[in-house]
């Protein structure tokens, strides 16, 4: 019976703990960019030791997005002062979906066609300068035309077209 007993309260603890482990965020920081215009979206974040932040950040309208990152290391009389090593970057959808990677040492890929929504980025590496390290990067965000947009012009053009030859004609 001690033994059940025994049993009873070490499953009790094990899965209090499971449960509280579960609650803790794993990112070392979160930033949140808000909608992202078109143009250029920046963001930058100091770090050290091994680290693993979230950026996220909303889309208006459909869109292109190109998303490139870099380390700002450097070094004084051969000691490194910030220095990242092993930098990468994922992409993601609300639903957690991976959409977008890099982990070069320079980091740049785009990815066309992205729906209005939330997506959220992740930033990780190991800062090991003296000081820790630094990034920076940035969202290249342009607006995919509207389909009528497309065909306006289009049908714009065919007019310009068939008046130019009506005048040739005439």
């Amino acid at each position: 019976m001690q033994n059940l007993k025994n049993m009873l309260v070490a499953a009790c603890l094990l899965s209090a703990s499971v449960g509280a482990n579960a609650a803790v965020m794993p990112y070392s920081s979160e930033q949140d960019l808000g909608i992202l215009a078109a143009g250029l979206n920046p963001f930058d974040n100091a770090v050290s030791g091994s680290f693993l932040d979230r950026i996220n950040f909303s889309l208006a309208g459909e869109s292109n997005g190109s998303f490139g990152l870099g380390a700002l290391n450097f070094k004084v009389g051969g000691i490194s002062v910030l220095n990242i090593n092993g930098l990468n970057l994922s992409l993601f959808d609300s639903d957690g979906m991976l959409i977008g990677y890099d982990d070069d040492q320079e980091i740049d890929f785009s990815v066309p066609g992205m729906h209005a929504g939330d997506y959220y980025l992740l930033v990780n590496g190991t800062a090991n300068g003296i000081s820790g390290g630094m990034y920076a990067g940035a969202i290249n965000i342009s607006p995919v035309p509207e389909a009528n947009t497309i065909n306006m012009l289009l049908a714009g053009l065919a007019m310009l077209g068939l008046m130019s030859i009506r005048r040739r004609d005439h």
